[in-house]
């Protein structure tokens, strides 16, 4: 059988190679994007708990009243006016995207008065307890929040996921 010389295509070796490298770079890209994955699962959180206080602190401000965010550790937390029950926004969060710990407040509550300013806290947001992918979130006594940078606190490395 004669071959001509006009024809274009793979042959059946060629195309095998082919497969077996696509599947190598696949296998090795994977892992990698299943970390990017998670790494954006949590600086989304850290992003959205920033936002979350800062609607508090506004409508503190707007409304000259103190405003509540009830804090709960397997529960959606709420923002409220002082004395009432009702919620005005709800924070929803899913542990195994991210993980948010609080340090210690008094009735598991972070209060915003109406001049801005709030109980001073920190939070941290991480995920399986790894320090070097989390976040600190600092609400300091004025009401300012920082939001330190991947796995930093102070100019430090964050070194744990307990605030």
């Amino acid at each position: 059988m004669s071959r001509r010389t006009d024809m274009h295509g793979f042959t059946l070796i060629e195309l095998m190679i082919t497969l077996v490298l696509l599947g190598i770079f696949a296998a090795i890209a994977v892992p990698s994007f299943n970390a990017l994955i998670r790494g954006n699962q949590v600086q989304s959180k850290a992003e959205e708990l920033v936002t979350f206080l800062q609607f508090a602190r506004g409508q503190a401000a707007l409304n000259r009243q103190p405003y509540e965010v009830q804090i709960k550790s397997n529960a959606p937390w709420e923002i409220r006016k002082s004395g009432s029950n009702e919620a005005e926004r709800v924070l929803e969060h899913n542990p195994e995207h991210a993980e948010i710990l609080s340090s210690a407040l008094s009735d598991n509550k972070l209060i915003y008065r109406p001049n801005g300013t709030a109980t001073a806290a920190k939070f941290t947001i991480c995920r399986e307890a790894d320090p070097t992918t989390g976040y600190l979130l600092e609400v300091q006594p004025s009401g300012g929040l920082v939001l330190y940078p991947r796995g930093q606190k102070d100019g430090a490395a964050l070194d744990s996921c307990t605030p």
